[in-house]
């Protein structure tokens, strides 16, 4: 009795450990609308932790450039061992033998010096420049985030559609599916009474095989978008996701108010072209003088012997102050060169900037145009839709009453399934041409 009492506990045991362990590796992601897709993206969207850290980045080395405003201090010290000082003759009349020349040795065997450097620069122009390029560095990783986030809302609205467009598509294909069961089952009840031929019944079983074929494709666009979805979403891979929102057919075929914002992407080509300006200046920067001045503040001690003393009056004071100017005179044609270069990458820039401009209006003047053709498209196709699906249902009853011959239902079923078809791929191009309009908004 004890030992059955065990196992019940074990078994118990292991069933909960297994649920808790199901449901940590299959949470469900639950995604009410397209707006709290793109939320749920911008949030925990790994390539958006990228570009945050460029932003850091850039602002890290624009504080970078500022350390120029301050001076350089440094400390140093050294010691010389003076192995053999240098000779210098001198005039025997010094030392009280004239007529003679005497070679003198100045200086002392070791010498220790320490002290502190002080440097500023007061005018350098290339690092004026360097800092303003860093700061609209700052600047440019801003605008790619940006662009990068109108990206991520169009992926995202795309497979969102995608995916609700496969997830209608599949109801419609159950459907049809219980149509075309019901009709080859009618056509071998018609065969075996003698009312029918096997031609209907062929025919009837290829429209059951073209239908699991739709079932198919339309599972495979599901899971297709589901999965790339999951990667934009930055959802885990056992994560299942959850769609609480149905397509409402009817609202897709009213035409919406349009209002697109200019694409974000041209604000990285006019900033480009901005910095391309800048770098022009800086390498211009290399023909002018330089400026700063110099201080060093510390001590020196002479010494016969090795060692080293820390008393006060061993060291002598050493200090001095100056300034340096330097002038480049002759490079070797390097800096203008470097200044040709600079002047044709800004040219570059400046047209890439132009001609992307063109092309984005144009763009945007298409995307529009399209968005007033879909419309119409979609509307057509699902009245005919319609249509065909009210044909196909009269004449399911006119062969089930013996009105209408096999041939004529066959024909309203097919014709049913290519207007199915391209109410489906015109509703895919609407949606997929509002995914560009929605990013924009």
């Amino acid at each position: 009795m004890k030992l059955s009492t065990r196992l019940i506990f074990i078994f118990c045991s292991y069933i909960f450990t297994c649920d808790v362990m199901a449901q940590a590796n299959s949470d469900t992601l639950k995604i009410s609308s397209l707006k709290a897709a793109i939320d749920i993206a911008t949030q925990h969207n790994p390539t958006q932790a990228v570009y945050l850290e460029q932003i850091r980045q850039a602002r890290y080395n624009y504080k970078a450039t500022l350390a120029t405003i301050y001076p350089n201090a440094s400390a140093s010290f050294n010691g010389t061992d003076n192995l053999h000082l240098a000779v210098t003759p001198i005039p025997g009349e010094l030392i009280g033998h004239p007529g003679t020349v005497y070679n003198a040795q100045f200086g002392r065997k070791y010498v220790y010096n320490t002290g502190i450097t002080l440097s500023k620069s007061l005018f350098d122009w290339t690092n004026i420049l360097e800092t303003k390029i860093a700061r609209q560095n700052i600047e440019l990783s801003k605008l790619q985030q940006d662009a990068f986030l109108q990206t991520l809302k169009e992926q995202v609205a795309r497979l969102y559609y995608s995916a609700l467009i496969a997830k209608n598509a599949l109801l419609i294909n159950n459907k049809d599916s219980l149509v075309a069961d019901s009709m080859l089952i009618l056509s071998r009840q018609r065969l075996n009474k003698g009312l029918g031929d096997q031609l209907a019944v062929n025919q009837s079983a290829i429209n059951c095989q073209n239908i699991a074929q739709n079932k198919a494709q339309s599972s495979q666009l599901f899971n297709q978008s589901v999965e790339n979805l999951k990667i934009l979403l930055g959802a885990g891979v056992k994560t299942q996701l959850a769609f609480s929102e149905g397509l409402k057919l009817d609202s897709l075929q009213v035409m919406i108010p349009v209002l697109m914002q200019p694409d974000k992407s041209l604000g990285i080509y006019q900033k480009q072209a901005d910095l391309a300006k800048l770098q022009t200046g800086l390498t211009q920067s290399s023909f002018l003088p330089k400026i700063a001045v110099v201080s060093y503040l510390g001590g020196q001690q002479f010494r016969d012997n090795f060692g080293l003393s820390m008393e006060s009056n061993s060291w002598n004071a050493y200090r001095y102050i100056g300034i340096n100017i330097s002038v480049p005179i002759f490079t070797g044609f390097s800096n203008i060169n470097k200044f040709r270069s600079a002047t044709s990458q800004q040219k570059i820039a400046q047209l890439q900037y132009q001609n992307s401009s063109v092309q984005s209006e144009i763009n945007d003047q298409l995307t529009l145009q399209n968005e007033a053709t879909y419309h119409i498209m979609v509307q057509s196709s699902a009245v005919a839709f319609h249509l065909y699906s009210d044909n196909l249902y009269l004449n399911q009853r006119k062969y089930i009453e013996g009105i209408a011959a096999i041939d004529t239902y066959l024909k309203a079923f097919q014709d049913y399934l290519a207007a199915e078809n391209n109410y489906l791929n015109n509703l895919s191009l609407l949606l997929s041409n509002r995914a560009v309009i929605y990013s924009r908004q």
